[in-house]
Protein backbone atom coordinates (compact mmCIF):
# COMPACT_ATOMS: atom_id res chain seq x y z
CA UNK A 1 0.00 0.00 0.00
CA UNK A 2 1.45 3.61 -1.16
CA UNK A 3 2.31 5.57 2.20
CA UNK A 4 0.22 9.06 1.53
CA UNK A 5 1.36 10.48 3.84
CA UNK A 6 5.05 10.67 2.75
CA UNK A 7 6.11 13.62 0.93
CA UNK A 8 5.98 13.17 -2.79
CA UNK A 9 8.85 15.39 -3.59
CA UNK A 10 10.99 12.25 -3.62
CA UNK A 11 9.36 11.30 -6.32
CA UNK A 12 8.74 14.77 -8.59
CA UNK A 13 11.19 15.96 -11.12
CA UNK A 14 13.21 18.46 -10.99
CA UNK A 15 11.63 20.39 -13.36
CA UNK A 16 8.33 19.78 -11.67
CA UNK A 17 9.74 21.01 -8.59
CA UNK A 18 10.55 24.61 -9.57
CA UNK A 19 7.25 24.83 -11.14
CA UNK A 20 5.48 24.35 -7.63
CA UNK A 21 8.09 26.62 -5.95
CA UNK A 22 7.76 29.30 -8.42
CA UNK A 23 4.03 29.26 -8.56
CA UNK A 24 4.22 29.16 -4.36
CA UNK A 25 6.42 31.72 -4.71
CA UNK A 26 4.06 33.96 -7.08
CA UNK A 27 1.00 33.38 -4.67
CA UNK A 28 3.39 34.42 -1.63
CA UNK A 29 3.96 37.73 -3.69
CA UNK A 30 0.54 38.73 -4.57
CA UNK A 31 -0.96 37.54 -0.84
CA UNK A 32 1.75 40.24 0.26
CA UNK A 33 1.25 42.71 -2.10
CA UNK A 34 -3.16 42.43 -1.61
CA UNK A 35 -2.05 42.76 1.86
CA UNK A 36 0.22 45.74 2.02
CA UNK A 37 -2.17 47.24 -0.42
CA UNK A 38 -5.72 46.36 0.94
CA UNK A 39 -7.21 49.49 0.88
CA UNK A 40 -6.78 49.30 -3.16
CA UNK A 41 -8.33 45.96 -3.68
CA UNK A 42 -11.41 46.89 -1.30
CA UNK A 43 -11.87 49.79 -3.10
CA UNK A 44 -11.43 47.81 -6.76
CA UNK A 45 -13.35 45.15 -5.09
CA UNK A 46 -16.20 47.37 -3.96
CA UNK A 47 -16.73 49.52 -7.68
CA UNK A 48 -16.70 46.31 -9.56
CA UNK A 49 -19.28 44.61 -7.10
CA UNK A 50 -21.41 48.14 -7.07
CA UNK A 51 -21.23 48.25 -11.07
CA UNK A 52 -22.38 44.19 -11.48
CA UNK A 53 -25.18 44.99 -9.08
CA UNK A 54 -26.16 48.25 -11.09
CA UNK A 55 -25.81 46.65 -14.84
CA UNK A 56 -27.80 43.98 -13.16
CA UNK A 57 -30.67 46.28 -11.48
CA UNK A 58 -29.77 44.79 -7.69
CA UNK A 59 -28.44 48.68 -6.07
CA UNK A 60 -31.59 48.27 -3.84
CA UNK A 61 -31.50 44.49 -2.81
CA UNK A 62 -28.06 44.55 -2.72
CA UNK A 63 -27.70 46.85 0.12
CA UNK A 64 -30.35 45.58 2.31
CA UNK A 65 -28.18 42.52 3.55
CA UNK A 66 -25.32 45.46 3.94
CA UNK A 67 -27.30 47.39 6.37
CA UNK A 68 -27.99 44.88 8.97
CA UNK A 69 -24.07 44.17 9.33
CA UNK A 70 -22.68 45.29 12.47
CA UNK A 71 -19.60 47.72 12.25
CA UNK A 72 -18.15 45.14 14.80
CA UNK A 73 -17.90 42.64 12.33
CA UNK A 74 -16.51 44.66 9.05
CA UNK A 75 -17.55 48.53 7.86
CA UNK A 76 -16.78 47.46 4.05
CA UNK A 77 -18.99 46.47 1.05
CA UNK A 78 -19.66 42.67 1.82
CA UNK A 79 -19.50 41.31 -1.88
CA UNK A 80 -15.89 42.78 -2.05
CA UNK A 81 -15.13 41.39 1.70
CA UNK A 82 -16.15 37.78 0.51
CA UNK A 83 -14.49 37.34 -2.48
CA UNK A 84 -10.89 39.05 -1.11
CA UNK A 85 -11.66 36.49 1.22
CA UNK A 86 -11.93 33.65 -0.99
CA UNK A 87 -9.66 34.88 -3.53
CA UNK A 88 -7.40 35.18 -0.36
CA UNK A 89 -7.73 31.65 1.00
CA UNK A 90 -7.71 29.50 -3.03
CA UNK A 91 -4.32 31.03 -2.81
CA UNK A 92 -3.36 30.25 0.75
CA UNK A 93 -4.40 26.70 -0.39
CA UNK A 94 -2.63 27.30 -3.58
CA UNK A 95 0.53 27.71 -1.47
CA UNK A 96 0.13 24.92 0.80
CA UNK A 97 -0.96 22.39 -2.07
CA UNK A 98 2.53 23.49 -3.71
CA UNK A 99 4.81 23.29 -0.82
CA UNK A 100 2.72 19.69 0.72
CA UNK A 101 1.56 18.05 -2.66
CA UNK A 102 -0.06 15.43 -0.64
CA UNK A 103 -3.92 14.86 -1.44
CA UNK A 104 -4.15 13.29 2.82
CA UNK A 105 -2.44 16.82 3.92
CA UNK A 106 -4.62 19.08 1.38
CA UNK A 107 -7.61 17.21 2.94
CA UNK A 108 -6.73 18.04 6.15
CA UNK A 109 -5.76 21.85 5.32
CA UNK A 110 -9.26 22.30 3.56
CA UNK A 111 -11.25 20.48 6.72
CA UNK A 112 -9.14 23.02 9.04
CA UNK A 113 -10.08 25.92 6.66
CA UNK A 114 -13.35 25.02 6.62
CA UNK A 115 -13.82 24.19 10.56
CA UNK A 116 -12.64 27.58 11.11
CA UNK A 117 -14.76 29.45 8.35
CA UNK A 118 -17.64 27.34 9.91
CA UNK A 119 -16.67 28.44 13.46
CA UNK A 120 -16.56 32.21 11.74
CA UNK A 121 -20.48 32.06 10.56
CA UNK A 122 -21.23 30.21 14.17
CA UNK A 123 -20.12 33.17 16.10
CA UNK A 124 -21.44 35.99 13.46
CA UNK A 125 -24.89 34.36 13.49
CA UNK A 126 -24.86 33.83 17.25
CA UNK A 127 -24.09 37.12 17.74
CA UNK A 128 -27.16 38.39 15.42
CA UNK A 129 -29.35 36.15 17.41
CA UNK A 130 -28.25 36.59 20.70
CA UNK A 131 -28.91 40.50 20.02
CA UNK A 132 -26.11 41.73 18.51
CA UNK A 133 -23.32 39.96 20.71
CA UNK A 134 -20.63 41.94 20.74
CA UNK A 135 -18.16 39.55 22.14
CA UNK A 136 -19.47 37.22 19.49
CA UNK A 137 -18.57 39.88 16.97
CA UNK A 138 -15.47 40.43 17.81
CA UNK A 139 -14.01 36.66 18.12
CA UNK A 140 -16.06 36.02 15.25
CA UNK A 141 -13.78 38.92 13.80
CA UNK A 142 -10.58 37.79 14.71
CA UNK A 143 -11.40 34.46 13.84
CA UNK A 144 -11.83 36.05 10.10
CA UNK A 145 -8.50 37.60 10.37
CA UNK A 146 -6.75 35.15 11.32
CA UNK A 147 -8.41 33.04 8.61
CA UNK A 148 -7.59 35.33 5.60
CA UNK A 149 -3.99 36.06 6.57
CA UNK A 150 -0.47 34.51 6.02
CA UNK A 151 -0.18 32.66 9.25
CA UNK A 152 -2.23 29.40 8.76
CA UNK A 153 -0.14 29.04 5.88
CA UNK A 154 3.33 29.86 8.33
CA UNK A 155 2.22 27.33 10.96
CA UNK A 156 0.43 24.76 8.31
CA UNK A 157 3.50 24.03 6.21
CA UNK A 158 6.00 22.96 8.60
CA UNK A 159 3.35 20.87 11.30
CA UNK A 160 2.31 19.01 7.77
CA UNK A 161 5.59 18.46 6.44
CA UNK A 162 6.72 17.31 9.59
CA UNK A 163 3.80 15.26 10.45
CA UNK A 164 4.13 13.52 7.22
CA UNK A 165 7.67 12.52 8.08
CA UNK A 166 6.65 11.30 11.55
CA UNK A 167 4.01 9.32 9.97
CA UNK A 168 6.62 7.71 7.18
CA UNK A 169 8.91 7.17 10.02
CA UNK A 170 5.95 5.17 11.94
CA UNK A 171 4.96 3.17 9.23
CA UNK A 172 8.28 1.56 8.50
Amino acid sequence: MPDTAAPLASSSSYPELVVRGFTAGLLVVALFWAGMHNDLVFAVLTQTWQKIFLALGLNAAAAGPQSGVSTLVTTRSLPAVFTYSLVYTAACLGILYAALYDAARMRLVVQLYAAVFAACALLLLGGKLLGDASWAYQLGRRLIDFIVSPLPVIILVPLLRWYGTQTATTRR
